[in-house]
């Protein structure tokens, strides 16, 4: 439920529910953690944590869902509506593992559904795209980064931002391409392979990499980055992109 003043909505704390749900999955709420029920409502504020064999999928007010893969850890930090019921802001924050989200278009406004990871913010306003944040990785492309952010686009364009390197801009991301963003790195060049992700998928970037360490590449036929030996499924989206 919202209420509205002056013509902006004000959240109050249901931001959706559960509408899939498998495996080890719980729910941190106001310093108690509980396991995931359907049906069940989700707050603002809420902490999701899947297990090794965990999946959850949470339908937001506004229609879009987000699927939350194994191993993964997410929190809701926002999920505002406008008078008309059209999402104004949702923001959550991927701690680690993978996050599919399919979101419903919102014309005429700047992109207003965020993922962000610790070094890197995808924002979309209609679209169907992957993040994938991982830590603790060794590639011998990037001797002193162990931490990796990448946003895969099925639909729609998303717009990628490393909000630890200020200096470097924001790049657009079309259907079919990927970004990888590793550490808060200086300018990067060249091309770069071989990153795997906490979801399973194989990363081999095929593009250049551009200022502030942002590696673009492209998706691969079977569904797998860059050539990848994994394939990742291709979302449905609920709606038309961009």
């Amino acid at each position: 439920m919202f209420i509205f003043a002056g013509g902006v909505a004000q959240a109050q704390t249901v931001a959706g529910s559960v509408t899939a749900v498998s495996g080890d999955v719980t729910i941190g709420r106001a310093g108690a953690t509980s396991a995931a029920a359907y049906g069940e409502k989700v707050d603002v504020g809420d902490k999701l944590t899947t297990g090794p064999n965990g999946n959850i999928t949470v339908t937001l007010t506004d229609g879009s869902q987000m699927e939350l893969e194994q191993s993964s850890t997410l929190t809701l930090d926002e999920n505002t509506l406008t008078p008309g019921g059209q999402r104004q802001s949702t923001r959550v924050t991927l701690l680690t593992g993978l996050l599919h989200s399919l979101v419903r278009v919102t014309p005429g406004t700047p992109p207003n559904y965020e993922v962000h990871t610790p070094n890197a913010v995808a924002s979309a306003r209609g679209t169907s795209y992957d993040v994938d944040h991982e830590t603790g990785v060794n590639n011998n492309k990037y001797p002193n980064c162990k931490e990796f952010s990448h946003v895969s686009v099925y639909q729609g364009t998303v717009e990628v931002s490393n909000p630890t390197n200020p200096s470097s801009p924001p790049v657009n991301v079309k259907p079919g391409q990927r970004v990888t963003v590793p550490c808060g790195a200086a300018p990067l060049f060249g091309a770069a392979a071989g990153i795997g992700t906490a979801g399973g998928i194989a990363a081999g970037i095929l593009g250049a990499l551009g200022a502030g360490g942002v590696a673009v590449g492209v998706i691969g036929a079977t569904g797998g980055f860059g050539g990848g030996s994994s394939p990742t499924p291709t979302p449905h989206p609920i709606t038309n992109g961009e």
